[in-house]
């Protein structure tokens, strides 16, 4: 059985207004002036990416920045700055430059 991994890149420079809603993995280096939410696989924000609004996703890394709720329902690593209540239901990771500014509740 041939396993096919769907991954959608937002690179730099570019900037989305809207919702977003996908059915795989995501990493976003750009703007996303809107909520994001990836129903499975790894939800990455990229150093420099920014969202404003929430991000959810089965797994979390949060390298740049978030300005909104976040809720992950498996892992949790954060690495850059979230302005928002963090929602989680699995492991969390704060790195050495993790940055929160709002609640972290633990939801299972």
């Amino acid at each position: 059985m041939k396993t096919e991994l769907n991954i959608t890149l937002i690179a730099r420079g570019c900037a989305i207004t809207g919702d977003m809603v996908v059915d795989h993995g995501i990493s976003s280096f750009g703007l996303l002036d809107g909520g994001i939410i990836s129903t499975q696989g790894l939800l990455h924000i990229g150093e420099g990416g920014l969202v404003k609004g929430s991000a959810q996703g089965e797994h979390v890394r949060i390298d740049g920045r978030v300005d909104g709720d976040v809720h992950a329902r498996g892992s949790l690593e954060i690495n850059g700055q979230v302005s928002g209540d963090i929602f989680y239901c699995g492991t969390i990771r704060l790195g050495p430059r993790a940055s929160l500014n709002g609640t972290l509740k633990r939801v299972c």
